[in-house]
């Protein structure tokens, strides 16, 4: 994983957190915990595959 890669990633998770953080829904809590996971699971490379 490059510092591009790391990058990106990072952006994604910290705006999938601040929504977590920020959003009193817990319909849009969940899908920012969705999100989030997604964006850590395509950077696994046995999961990547399969997404």
């Amino acid at each position: 994983m490059d510092s591009a890669a790391l990058t990106k990633a990072a952006i994604g998770l910290g705006i999938a957190l601040a929504v977590y953080k920020f959003v009193g829904n817990a319909a849009v809590k969940a899908a920012a915990l969705g999100v989030a996971g997604i964006i850590v699971a395509k950077q696994i490379p046995f999961v990547q595959d399969a997404i």
